[in-house]
């Protein structure tokens, strides 16, 4: 089993390693270089791919080896794959060569064998450190290369740190090291994955979340906290490669909703499982989040400049607004550099933190609350964020903009609670969030016209006074709307 974490970095990588990492570590190191070439295959209908199954041949100073991954699991950034690996005499794949258990039954070796063809290249220069103590064997290295399929090419500049021998947290130890030193981030994808998508020509998209966080009865505290966590790293982890790889600001909105994911499951659970870690990554958070606050203005831009939503009859046809707009999101994208953001030491610790809690469940040794049926604690939970939020709705009296606007934290916190345990009330629940989540969505458009009443001040406008009637009017619409999903929303009963 091959455990291990994957960082990018940056292209001084090396001279930092040497400088300010190894030096400080108590270890015996031992020092290698190589080259590195990878041919990686599949079929046609990549069988293999289609399988989560990696094959390749690798050739190292005129040595042969191939070798197969099979799936295994990502757990907030550590990878865990079974590997096997075959020596070979010439560069030519064998899959015969493996042992046959380690296919599926219904795996035709033989037909595969017959089909498999090169479909991507990985040459790398790997810089390898052997890192050694008494109870502990860390490999670290640096692969700074590409990934090629014919003309296309992508960047390889990682570092892999695979415990060979030890306690994984000797790998976030040294991970930490790294973090502190230089600009990096989790990565939970493969060079191989990386591969198939040169191969599909296909670009990754940004996604949403799911409408609940899958979870079941038997499900303990502790089992619905690393859950979530699991949840909102890989949502995190896949919208900074997104972003980084295409400038596609729809993953920056993506970026931040995994933070205030990540943000609210654990104050979610602290209570129950208190440790000094989970603690210290709650700080954390409200400091990473607070980085992330430009975002609100970010989606409000997206938003007003968007030809399919709620504005798409009259900001974009209004080109000196339009002009505005395109200026002040170029503008933050400049101030606040999503890029640097990402590869932050304050990022990475809080990747690295959360990722850590999964593996060494710090609450255990604190408190006896971790073995809890989830179910115990749900509907209290749920209960106590419901009634905030009714607490500041007035039952008999209108909302205003600024009454709407003050409700949004505590309700996004309580639909938030309600992703977060609602798969535990799948026959119940119904529709009772639609309303509740209609509110949050007009909550959203009343920030973009906030946005765009001030943005209306400091551009010339066209027809200025028409405009401005027109967003009163439009204000007045959406509070509409909204008031009458509050009363919809106030007279359902709860589901759990």
């Amino acid at each position: 089993m091959e455990i291990e974490l994957k960082l990018v970095v940056e292209a001084d990588a090396l001279a930092i390693i040497e400088s300010e990492i190894l030096p400080k570590l108590s270890a015996t190191i031992t020092r290698s270089n190589k080259d590195v070439f990878n041919d990686y295959y599949d079929t046609p209908e990549q069988i293999l791919g289609s399988r989560k199954i990696g094959f390749r041949v690798r050739s190292v100073d005129g040595m042969y080896e191939q070798t197969v991954k099979t799936q295994g699991q990502v757990q907030g950034g550590l990878h865990q794959r079974p590997e096997y690996n075959v020596s070979l005499s010439s560069p030519k794949p064998d899959l015969h060569k493996f042992e046959a258990d380690i296919w599926g039954e219904d795996f035709d070796v033989a037909q595969v064998n017959k089909q498999i063809s090169k479909l991507f290249t990985t040459h790398f220069h790997r810089s390898q450190f052997d890192i050694e103590t008494p109870d502990s064997l860390v490999e670290l290295v640096l692969d700074m290369g590409e990934v090629r399929v014919q003309e296309d090419v992508l960047a390889i500049c990682e570092i892999e740190l695979e415990l060979k021998r030890g306690n994984a947290s000797h790998l976030y130890d040294i991970a930490d090291q790294i973090c502190a030193a230089m600009p990096a981030r989790l990565s939970n994808i493969t060079k191989a994955a990386r591969g198939y998508r040169l191969v599909k020509g296909a670009r990754n998209a940004s996604r949403v979340l799911p409408k609940f966080l899958p979870l079941s009865h038997e499900d303990t505290t502790e089992e619905g906290l690393c859950k979530a966590i699991e949840c909102a790293l890989e949502h995190w982890q896949y919208h900074q490669g997104l972003y980084l790889e295409s400038d596609d600001a729809k993953a920056l909105t993506q970026v931040r909703e995994a933070l205030l994911l990540l943000m609210q499951s654990v104050s979610l659970y602290l209570p129950v499982l208190q440790s000094d870690p989970l603690l210290q990554l709650h700080k954390q958070l409200l400091l990473l989040v607070q980085q992330w606050a430009w975002q609100e203005d970010l989606i409000s831009i997206h938003q007003l400049r968007s030809r399919k939503g709620p504005f798409c009859k009259r900001v974009p046809k209004n080109s000196p607004m339009m002009n505005y707009l395109l200026g002040r999101r170029e503008g933050l994208l400049m101030a606040y550099d999503p890029k640097t953001l990402l590869m932050s030491n304050l990022s990475s610790r809080v990747q690295l933190g959360a990722s850590r809690l999964l593996i060494e469940k710090p609450w255990r040794e604190q408190n006896d609350g971790a073995d809890i049926p989830i179910g115990k604690h749900a509907n209290g939970w749920l209960s106590q964020s419901w009634q905030t939020v009714m607490q500041s709705l007035p039952r008999n009296n209108a909302m205003d903009s600024n009454k709407y606007l003050a409700l949004e934290v505590t309700l996004k916190q309580s639909l938030t609670n309600g992703f977060l345990l609602g798969d535990l009330f799948a026959e119940n629940r119904g529709n009772f969030r639609a309303p509740w989540l209609d509110l949050l969505d007009g909550i959203d458009e009343l920030k973009a016209l906030s946005f765009l009443k001030e943005a209306s001040y400091e551009c010339d406008v066209d027809d200025p006074v028409e405009f401005q009637k027109w967003m009163k009017d439009k204000t007045q619409s959406v509070l509409s709307v909204m008031e009458s999903s509050r009363k919809i929303a106030m007279q359902a009963e709860v589901y759990w």
